[in-house]
């Protein structure tokens, strides 16, 4: 048993050195000889309808292909991304790139933001010329029945109920900075996803939600924005945040994308974003056209032939999706059972250690998977390498605990009469106790299919794709029908998974134990 557990430590430090040495290999190669500009987004209407300009650009100059990473999951992991090498441009906002870079300064300069990122080979052009700074939004009704005209008013009301994204809540000059300077309580205080809130406000689960100065959305919902009288929000100016290497290796693609500087109002931009949020236009056509309007781009046609590849991926990819999601939920489900089994046994064997390795793999199981992606970028970047090295680390606890809990359910008697026959301990485990508990371990593999099926759509914030990206995507534009696209498939492959399983079970099974 101890040359098991040598052997098992053996096999994961080679997998984590393997995982690392493809990471590094992947990095190096970029860095050698980039032959594509992958641009980011982050999952909300702007940063999308931004980022497709961005591509547009770039594909517009010629000097480069286009590798659109978009709906990351948010303004930190993208900027990690930045500094890892995994992605090489996006639209990002003075106000988030303060609160990480130059926290003392929320409004600090964008010259002094520059300088800040310099030592990560990032830096910055200057205002796209809009500020999308956050906001406290009301219903409108609601506003004049309290006469709510100011954040100040606030104080007056303690019984409203407010939810806001978990950002605008865990940020220095957020929520709860925002109740000390304006002397707010609330009744009741949560965390909710943008477009989510705006549901929960129209329906009056809620009374007041964060919002965003240039959002196309606030119209539809009839939504007030509270004046910050205090003036407690810091500016979000919009800029272009691109590694130092591109700017040098691609020129004229840099000079093309600053032709965006200073090209966007407040209301230009609330414009945009109300294309697509509450008429249904294309990001890319919404995108070409504003290039065209504003002579950045020439009115070739619409959205051509290079932005097709993309609208092919939202709009018709199933099938694309389909395979990444099959990807990552066989790849983390074969490496969860090839250490969790024999985790199972050494727990089993070894009762006290197997209690502690229990405990432990519970543990991992209490890390938010966002979270445990966002510590495993710095090592394995972004896409694929982490989405399954997190689901891998998620799918070990069912599968240890079902084979140490089924070798535990055996009758000793059976196991004294191997030992009996002289079968020494392996031969016992391999042709005693893993067929009598094979019930048992069949269903913690289940289990862990099962759910890795849906922990995997978080993959999309990390640009690993699977159905995730149209669950993002939907959510972002407070769409339903992308959002069913993603989320009808991810249960019927969980469905199809508790059914291929029940067949393994039938051929893995002993036929007596079926029986």
């Amino acid at each position: 048993m101890r040359r098991l557990w040598r052997n098992l430590s053996m096999a994961l430090l080679s997998l984590c050195s393997s995982l690392l040495a493809v990471r590094t290999f992947a990095a190096d190669s970029q860095r050698v000889a980039p032959s594509k500009i992958r641009v980011a987004s982050k999952p909300f209407t702007e940063s999308y309808i931004l980022s497709e300009m961005v591509a547009q650009l770039i594909e517009a100059t010629g000097e480069a292909t286009v590798e659109r990473k978009y709906g990351l999951g948010g303004p930190v992991l993208v900027v990690d991304a930045l500094k890892s090498g995994d992605i090489d441009v996006d639209v990002n906002y003075t106000g988030s790139l303060a609160h990480l870079f130059v926290k003392e300064n929320p409004n600090a300069s964008i010259a002094e933001l520059r300088s800040a990122l310099a030592p990560f080979g990032i830096t910055l052009g200057e205002s796209l010329g809009f500020n999308n700074t956050y906001a406290i939004a009301v219903r409108r009704e609601m506003a004049q029945t309290l006469s709510l005209s100011t954040v100040s008013d606030l104080g007056a009301h303690g019984e409203l109920r407010g939810a806001f994204t978990p950002d605008f809540l865990n940020y220095e000059d957020g929520f709860y900075k925002l109740e000390e300077v304006y002397g707010i309580k609330l009744r009741s205080v949560k965390p909710m996803q943008h477009s989510l809130a705006y549901e929960a406000l129209k329906s009056r689960e809620i009374d007041l939600t964060d919002a965003y100065t240039t959002d196309g959305l606030l119209p539809q919902f009839a939504l007030t924005l509270l004046k910050d009288d205090r003036e407690f929000f810091p500016k979000y100016y919009g800029v272009l945040t691109i590694r130092a290497s591109i700017v040098k290796n691609f020129p004229r693609t840099w000079a093309a994308l600053r032709g965006l500087e200073g090209k966007f109002s407040d209301e230009r931009m609330t414009q945009l974003n109300a294309q697509v949020d509450n008429h249904r236009a294309s990001i890319e056509e919404t995108a070409h056209a504003f290039l065209v309007t504003n002579k950045l781009l020439a009115d070739e046609k619409k959205p051509g032939a290079q932005t097709a590849k993309y609208k092919l991926r939202i709009d018709e990819g199933l099938w694309v999706a389909t395979l990444e999601h099959l990807r990552l939920v066989l790849l983390s489900l074969f490496l969860s059972t090839l250490f969790g089994i024999p985790l199972g046994v050494i727990a089993f064997h070894y009762r006290r250690f197997g209690q502690l390795l229990i405990a432990a793999t519970g543990l991992l199981q209490t890390i938010p998977s966002l979270a445990l992606l966002c510590f495993l970028i710095p090592l394995l970047g972004i896409g694929a390498l982490p989405t399954v090295f997190a689901l891998f680390i998620y799918g070990l606890l069912p599968i240890v605990q079902s084979t140490s809990s089924g070798l535990l359910s055996l009758d000793p008697k059976l196991v004294e009469t191997a030992k009996i026959l002289g079968l020494n301990r392996l031969q016992r485990l391999w042709l005693i106790e893993l067929p009598l508990a094979s019930i048992n371990i069949m269903a913690g593999v289940k289990t862990t299919a099962v759910i890795n099926v849906a922990t995997a759509t978080i993959a999309a914030l990390i640009g690993a794709g699977g159905y995730g990206g149209y669950i993002t995507s939907g959510l972002a534009m407070n769409d339903v029908s992308v959002i069913l696209k993603g989320a009808i498939p991810t249960a019927l492959m969980a469905v199809g998974f508790q059914g291929l399983f029940e067949l393994l079970s039938s051929l893995v099974v002993p036929r007596g134990l079926r029986q």
